[in-house]
Formats: structure tokens, C-alpha cells, sequence
């Protein structure tokens, strides 16, 4: 049940039951803080969240085979073949890590960090329809393509190969 109520002086009253939870009732667990308070807590977040992508997402991006863009495909199909229920398990892990990994890099591109690697990579965990085609699409564009490699060169792994590069290779 969703119901909105007016303004009560600087207060917006939201009333949201789900088996009878309120928004209220649930608010008033947490103590309540000050703006500067809350300021600080989102900075510190903000810190975090920036200093976490610096780590995070380079290890992924050096975890990825150099030609993950070109079979990965392939080897979803062969996996989800073979092993059909851990196939079950596996889309909900991650696609629940994807979508956190997708949530944060959309944080990331009002805060500091990698916000536009961290989506890719987000979306690389993910399964959805549709999903190679965003993924080609999006590793298409140059400027992702030397990111993600330089990434890889400071790491000392080889570049990527995609799906580009082989045509013309």
C-alpha cells in the first residue's frame, strides 16, 4: 500500500506498508542524524567507494582472458549446457553482483572513481537479453579499448583482442 500525505512543516510524509513495515516504523530504528552529519558520512563514502574502484576494478580487468570479448559467448553456451542447475545458481550470483557493480559505476560518474569501466564491467557479469551486443558496442569505442589495455600493460598481462582487431587481423 502506497500513500503520499502533504507537507508538515520541512517534512515530506511517506507511507509505505509491506507486511505491515512502514516507512516510519522503520526510520525510527535508525537514530536521527544532522545534515553536517550526513554530509560527512557521504564523503567518507564517497572516499571509499573511490578508493575501493582503484582496486577492484583493475583486478578484474587483469582476471579477464585476452579473449574474453571473442569466446566468452561461446563458453556461456557450452557451460550452461553441461551443467544446467549450477547454470541457475550461477545467473543469480551474478547478476546480483553485476547489478551492484552497474549501481556503483553510475554512482561513479557523479562521485570520484572509474564509473564508466566499473558499468562495463558490471554489465560483463550480468546476464540479460541483449547483452553482447551492449558489450560489442561499448568495446567498440577506441577510447575503452586503450583503457581497458593500458590497464592490462600496467599489470603485465596482454591486451585484450576484439572482435574489431580479428576481422581486420
Amino acid at each position: 500500500m502506497l500513500g503520499v500525505s502533504a507537507f508538515r512543516g520541512n517534512k515530506f510524509k511517506i507511507n509505505v506498508s509491506v507486511r505491515g513495515w512502514t516507512v516510519q516504523r522503520a526510520w525510527q530504528l535508525i537514530p536521527s542524524i544532522s545534515a553536517v552529519q550526513l554530509l560527512q558520512l557521504l564523503g567518507i563514502l564517497s572516499f571509499l567507494t573511490f578508493i575501493g574502484s582503484l582496486l577492484v576494478v583493475p583486478w578484474l580487468i587483469l582476471r579477464l582472458s585476452p579473449e574474453y570479448f571473442i569466446r566468452h559467448r561461446l563458453d556461456v553456451i557450452e557451460r550452461h549446457q553441461r551443467h544446467p542447475v549450477l547454470a541457475i545458481i550461477i545467473f543469480f550470483l551474478r547478476n546480483t553482483v553485476g547489478l551492484g557493480l552497474l549501481a556503483a559505476g553510475m554512482a561513479m560518474l557523479v562521485i570520484p572513481g572509474q564509473g564508466i569501466l566499473t558499468m562495463l564491467i558490471g554489465l560483463s557479469f550480468m546476464d540479460f537479453p541483449g547483452k553482447h551486443r551492449l558489450l560489442e558496442k561499448a568495446v567498440q569505442i577506441r577510447g575503452v579499448q586503450q583503457s581497458l589495455n593500458w590497464i592490462r600493460r600496467k599489470g603485465g598481462k596482454e591486451d585484450l583482442v576484439f572482435a574489431t582487431e580479428q576481422a581486420e587481423g
